[in-house]
């Protein structure tokens, strides 16, 4: 009974003594405002069980549904527990979720309220007037106000109501800079707001549980463009033709852009931004303008804008303008009439005015005196010493009534035309049009001093007079007026009325052949300008526009032949010019060119030489003109080579020009030669004459250089052409160069005085007393004339090293002999003589310049160049040559006296060497000579050894030989 009892007891009160119980963690609290997106766990648990887990089932729900093992949303089973996992939960997964279990028949169940939230912060930026703004950015004041959402009744907190922590701005403390914290820490008060201060990154730190998060805010202080920077030219004011430059910067932020706009008058409404072209550079804040002119002229703006606000700064521009000049295009006058060239001009700031024509330029002068001695016309390039004087002026507002006209030469001006002029002189044909241009200028000058020429000056205006005007007046006359913006130049043309003169034509025969096209012109200086016909046999010739054709212009005019076969375009043309003043023809023949007879008869044994041949033909053979060669063509072939079968196409072909002797070149010495000739010209060819002999001679010695000439800069180098070697291969060049200078007085006395003694001594051998006392008074009035004539030649040394002075300036000295290209004065009868030692050089035979270091400037040398080869030295080329300002550097070599006085130094030196060597040693030579003779000195050293006893070996020879004795 106790038994059951007791087991009774047992079975009631299993359901309350079990033990075990349901729980879920995490906490309650914990199971709110959890982060979105972040993955979720919960668990369910069984504790205090001690039974089998088999025996243990755990479940989750939601709104009665039970939870899958797989989804978004799923559960996991573990020993005991069961656990919910929610993958990147949304504020909808929130809500009430049920945990329940079953053990031996007995249930349990929990539930869990669970929330999500999407973000903890929210900062809230002030919207207000006193804050420019484009994302978290203010003028003065900046309050920051963040909310995290922890639990739903509290959306205005900065962090949950467990735990806060403060606005933190990253390296600045909040001491420094007074930062004010409200409302929990959630507002943060930023005072005086600055950029430059308060600019930077701002972190709001919230924490709740086990999380931590961070929100950073970048703050930017935004501000609206102030204009630091506004350069415009100088007193605002540019100048016609120069290109300015307008500098706008500003600083702000954003960062301002820039627009320029142009005003042109105050009533313009409409404003359009300045864009990018030719005429202006746009490039941000900077305006470049180029090319100034009038229209240029206005108000120009600066506008620097942001997204805050804008600035803008304007001012006025001036254009500082050319001076405006009035000069009527052309004047065409009849010859021997005056004309008068009237420049009138208006300009501000200091305005100059002159006119020029060519390289000849007349000003106005404003002081006399200074005109007279620093203005006057030069010496050698006319002989008159006084400037020309204009009439007085009858106007009462005339500067002066006594100004003369400034005339300058090319040489003294200094536009570019004339320039170019003297740059161009190196050419012959320029140095030819210098001459004439020179001759020009000297006939202008004349005709200033002469009056004939004459300028007034008014208030405003040049008044240029030519009186009886002359053919060589035709020109363009320049009136160029300068102020500060720069130089106006008009230009009027001076026309002479005067018949057609002929300046060029294509000559008086021109060839031509069937089949050819040819043109013949002529050209004229007639004013006005003529009429032009083409005649041939006394018809006017017609142009067709195929065969023939015509083009003419002012001056000139060409006519274009087609010569075909059977054209009757051969023949003799006359162009004539007729302008109503008067007339001019010129005849040119169009001849028909044939093909040349065969050169029969050529000679080529006449003359011989080493390495080339030379041949003839009869001088009456190409008499006609039409039937002239232009060329010779040869076939070539050594005597040796040929065989009875020669084939002549095997040969050397040789093109020469035609020419009264033939020259086959590139022959070979001492050889003998068959040719074939044949004569060519622009109609065709003949035949090949027959088989011609000739030998070649054996090599001779080169011949003289060619183009032999001497340049200087730093240094001076001689260079020449190659010259033929006659047949032999050159082997090297010698130069010689050899200083010169004039013979001074002193010698052409001495050899005066000299040359007279002579013939008086002659004389006196054969004649009597009289004819002695006739040839004393012969021989004074010789030494007279001797003293004169030294005084002549003494005079003109001193002209000589006067004018050598000058030369510094213009390269003309007396001292240049006629042989040097540079100068045309004579010498006359000094003579130059050979100065200081000759320089012989040598160079390889590939060499064609040699640069010499020891000339010196502002000399005259006299330099010969020779070839050699292995049969001997030819004849040298000679020239002369003066040297001016270069060249520039000279080393200083040794001749052969200086080496010679080398020489015996060095020789002296050492032999007093040796000699002092020998009285060092043994007390013998020409120094110990000295002491014991000159000097009363002995060998004190040996003496006293002879008396003290001691002696070495030549003591003790002195002693054997006595003995012997």
């Amino acid at each position: 009974m106790t038994t059951t009892l007791w087991l009774s007891l047992l079975f009631i009160g299993l359901p309350t003594v079990s033990g075990w119980t349901l729980t879920v963690s995490p906490s309650e609290e914990r199971l709110q405002n959890r982060r979105s997106g972040d993955n979720f766990l919960a668990v369910c648990k069984v504790k205090d069980f001690d039974g089998a887990a088999s025996d243990v089932k755990i479940e989750w729900f939601r709104d009665g549904k039970l939870i899958p093992r797989f989804g978004s949303t799923m559960t996991i089973e573990r020993t005991y527990s069961n656990q919910l996992m929610i993958n990147r939960p949304k504020i909808s997964d929130g809500g009430k979720y049920t945990c329940q279990t079953e053990i031996h028949g007995e249930k349990q169940e929990i539930s869990a309220d669970i929330s999500f939230v999407g973000k903890w912060f929210d900062v809230q930026i002030p919207q207000n007037s006193s804050m420019y703004k484009t994302s978290n950015t203010l003028k003065r004041e900046l309050v920051l106000k963040s909310s995290a959402k922890w639990w739903e009744l509290i959306n205005s907190r900065c962090f949950g109501s467990l735990m806060a922590l403060p606005w933190t701005k990253v390296s600045v403390s909040t001491s420094q800079r007074g930062y004010e914290f409200s409302e929990n820490n959630q507002i943060l008060y930023i005072p005086h707001f600055t950029a430059k201060k308060d600019d930077g990154v701002y972190n709001c730190n919230a924490a709740q549980y086990s999380s931590f998060e961070t929100l950073s805010v970048n703050v930017t202080g935004y501000a609206r463009p102030t204009i630091t920077v506004f350069d415009v030219p100088n007193g605002n004011r540019g100048i016609e033709g120069h290109t300015i430059e307008l500098k706008c910067g500003a600083v702000g932020k954003p960062k301002p852009a820039y627009e320029w706009f142009f005003e042109e008058c105050i009533f313009q409404d409409d404003e359009v931004p300045i864009a990018r072209s030719d005429k202006h550079n746009v490039d941000e804040g900077l305006l470049i303008i180029e090319s100034l002119n009038s229209e240029d002229a206005g108000t120009y703006k600066c506008i620097a804008n942001n997204t805050v606000g804008t600035n803008e700064r304007s001012f006025e521009l001036s254009v500082f303008l050319k001076p405006k000049v009035d000069l009527k295009h052309d004047h065409v006058v009849k010859e021997g009439e005056d004309v008068e060239l009237v420049c009138s001009y208006n300009g501000g700031g200091h305005v100059t005015a002159k006119f020029t024509s060519g390289s000849r330029e007349f000003t106005v002068k404003k002081d006399h005196s200074e005109e007279v001695h620093s203005e006057e016309i030069p010496k050698e390039e006319t002989d008159s010493q006084e400037t020309g004087t204009k009439e007085p002026s009858t106007s009462e507002e005339t500067a002066t009534t006594d100004e003369e006209i400034e005339i300058k030469s090319a040489d003294s001006s200094d536009n570019d035309e004339n320039e170019e002029t003297t740059a161009s002189n190196n050419d012959e044909d320029d140095h030819a049009d210098e001459q004439e241009e020179s001759k020009r200028w000297k006939r202008f000058a004349d005709d200033v001093n002469s009056e004939r020429i004459t300028l007034q000056a008014e208030e405003n205006k040049l008044i240029l007079h030519i009186k009886n005007i002359a053919l060589e007046d035709a020109a363009d006359y320049t009136c160029a007026v300068t102020n500060d913006a720069g130089t106006t130049n008009k230009v009027t043309q001076v026309g002479i009325i005067h018949p057609p003169t002929l300046r060029h034509y294509t000559g008086p025969h021109v060839r031509s052949f069937n089949g050819n096209t040819v043109s013949i012109y002529c050209d004229v200086s007639a004013v006005p300008s003529p009429k032009w016909h083409w005649y041939k046999d006394g018809k006017e010739v017609e142009a067709n526009g195929a065969s023939v054709q015509i083009d003419t212009q002012a001056s000139s005019t060409k006519l274009t032949l087609e010569t075909f076969y059977g054209s009757d375009n051969f023949g003799v043309y006359i162009c004539k010019a007729d302008n109503g003043v008067g007339k001019l023809e010129k005849q040119i023949e169009v001849i028909k060119v044939v093909a040349p007879p065969t050169p029969e008869g050529m000679d080529c044994k006449k003359l011989i030489y080493p390495n080339y041949g030379k041949c003839a033909v009869y001088s009456d053979l190409y008499e006609k003109e039409e039937s002239k060669p232009q060329t010779i063509d040869f076939l070539v072939a050594k005597f040796e080579e040929m065989e009875s079968d020669y084939n002549w196409n095997h040969a050397r072909a040789v093109s020469v020009p035609f020419e009264e002797d033939i020259t086959i070149p590139d022959l070979a010495p001492n050889t003998q030669y068959v040719v074939k000739a044949r004569a060519v010209n622009e109609a065709g060819h003949s035949d090949y004459t027959e088989e011609i002999n000739f030998e070649t001679t054996d090599p001779w010695v080169p011949q003289s250089p060619q183009q032999v000439t001497m340049k200087c800069s730093d240094y001076c180098t001689v260079s020449w052409d190659t010259p033929n070697s006659h047949g032999s291969p050159l082997l090297k060049y010698r130069i010689t160069i050899q200083e010169m200078r004039l013979k001074n007085a002193n010698e052409s006395k001495e050899e005066e005085e000299h040359h007279e003694k002579t013939e008086s001594t002659s004389s006196s051998q054969n004649s009597g007393e009289d004819e002695d006392s006739v040839d004393n008074v012969e021989s004074t009035t010789g030494d007279n004339e001797s003293e004169e004539s030294t005084e002549n030649t003494e005079n003109a040394s001193i002209e000589i090293t006067e004018h050598h002075e000058t030369s510094l300036t213009n390269q003309h000295s007396a001292e240049i002999l006629p042989t040097d290209p540079t100068t045309s004065v004579e010498r006359d009868s000094l003579e130059m003589v050979a100065y200081g030692s000759l320089m012989v050089l040598e160079v390889d035979a590939s060499e064609n310049q040699l640069q010499l270091t020891n000339i010196k400037s502002h000399s005259y040398y006299k330099v010969a160049v020779s070839a050699e080869n292995a049969i001997g030295q030819g004849e040298p080329a000679e020239f002369e040559h003066q040297t001016n300002e270069s060249p520039t550097k000279y080393d200083e070599g040794f001749d052969t006296t200086h080496l010679t006085i080398a020489i015996a130094i060095g020789v002296l030196v050492l032999l007093l060497l040796i000699d002092l060597g020998c009285y060092i040693t043994n007390r013998c030579g020409l120094i110990s000579c000295i002491c014991l003779n000159l000097c009363g000195k002995s060998s004190g050293g040996k003496q006293s050894d002879l008396e003290s006893g001691r002696s070495g070996p030549e003591s003790n020879r002195l002693l054997d030989s006595s003995g012997a004795r």
